[in-house]
């Protein structure tokens, strides 16, 4: 991954947990909640590919990657969360 993609997920995922965490609204339509999990596992494996890159390659962007990879995990965790926790609760 190049180094606008990973910014661009940073982006995307400090938007999500800024967002969910000052109370805005945590429950979003069903096709929200679908494109935001593609986003996040793209993220991850993004990420992580890129980690992979870097120990053959210096010029992948290691602690880029790490941050993205911690805050994709991060957003995916809560994501999965709340949505398991609105399920049970019937909301």
């Amino acid at each position: 991954m190049k180094k606008i993609l990973l910014t661009i997920s940073v982006i995307v995922n400090l938007f999500y947990l800024i967002n969910v965490l000052a109370g805005s609204g945590i429950r979003l339509s069903n096709l929200m909640n679908v494109i935001l999990g593609v986003i996040f596992v793209v993220s991850i494996l993004g990420s992580i590919i890129s980690l992979l890159r870097s120990k053959q390659n210096s010029s992948y962007h290691l602690y880029l990657s790490l941050t993205v990879l911690t805050l994709s995990l991060a957003s995916f965790g809560w994501f999965a969360f709340i949505n398991y926790f609105s399920l049970i609760m019937g909301v």
